[in-house]
């Protein structure tokens, strides 16, 4: 299994808060069977790129001897996007996962988003070639209530991350099964930061997928991933997100 968003790198967000917790958190991975991770700490745009890659690389660098030889890491950043102010595009791309031309965004937690964000998005995707990765597409308020964004977002050429944690939590299983079910669960993360607060539960949420009969979509944003990771196109299709009421179709 792939983790492509995690917060384990020591000292850097608000993630990992020392070697400790990360060394935890990779012990962990490994044993609920994840065989490849994804370093992605937060950028906020509040140091320059250039600090910021330094930081990453020396909380790397402090955890190296705690990653088993059988697990393959590396890095990127989460990168908040809110339609004002945001970083350059020569920036956003500078924090691409390593070996890809794709990075990951997180949008901002508001009731509904701006003409505005969706634009930025879709100057990005047509002014680099860079696939944009939307991070834990089941925390955004706006899209439980109309799911129809994520199918919006995938059109512009997006794709579509969730959080291991959605298929546990009862708010957002049916929305996340849901994904799955139309090919819009490109990526699956444990949004990893805590070993006792957020920790990684991938085995458990794979559990739940495979009880849900969704086995198959499982295996599925594993090869995405794969393909991502390899450096290679992706291109999917996909269905639209209905909801009724408390339910998702």
């Amino acid at each position: 299994m792939i983790d492509i968003h995690t917060h384990i790198l020591p000292g850097i967000d608000d993630g990992a808060a020392d070697v400790s917790a990360a060394a935890e958190l990779i012990r962990m991975e490994a044993e609920q069977g994840v065989k490849e991770i994804v370093f992605t700490p937060h950028y906020y745009g509040k140091q320059t790129v250039e600090t910021f890659l330094a930081h990453r690389t020396q909380a790397k660098q402090s955890i190296e001897e705690y990653i088993p030889r059988t697990l393959k890491v590396r890095c990127g950043a989460e990168i908040l996007l809110t339609g004002v102010n945001d970083p350059s595009n020569e920036t956003i791309c500078s924090l691409a996962i390593e070996g890809t031309q794709c990075v990951i965004f997180e949008l901002p937690f508001v009731s509904r988003w701006s003409e505005r964000l969706f634009d930025k998005i879709a100057d990005f995707i047509e002014e680099t070639g860079y696939t944009p990765i939307i991070a834990h597409i089941e925390r955004y308020e706006t899209v439980l209530e109309n799911p129809s964004i994520v199918t919006y977002l995938a059109q512009m050429g997006c794709l579509i991350q969730i959080n291991t944690h959605a298929f546990l939590d009862k708010k957002t299983r049916r929305f996340a099964l849901a994904l799955m079910k139309h090919g819009l669960a490109h990526c699956i993360g444990t949004d990893a930061h805590d070993p006792v607060k957020r920790a990684p539960d991938y085995a458990a949420a794979k559990s739940v997928v495979y009880r849900k009969k969704r086995g198959d979509e499982f295996r599925n944003a594993q090869w995405c991933m794969k393909k991502i990771l390899a450096g290679e196109a992706l291109r999917n299709p996909f269905g639209k997100v209905r909801k009724i009421g408390r339910y998702y179709f």
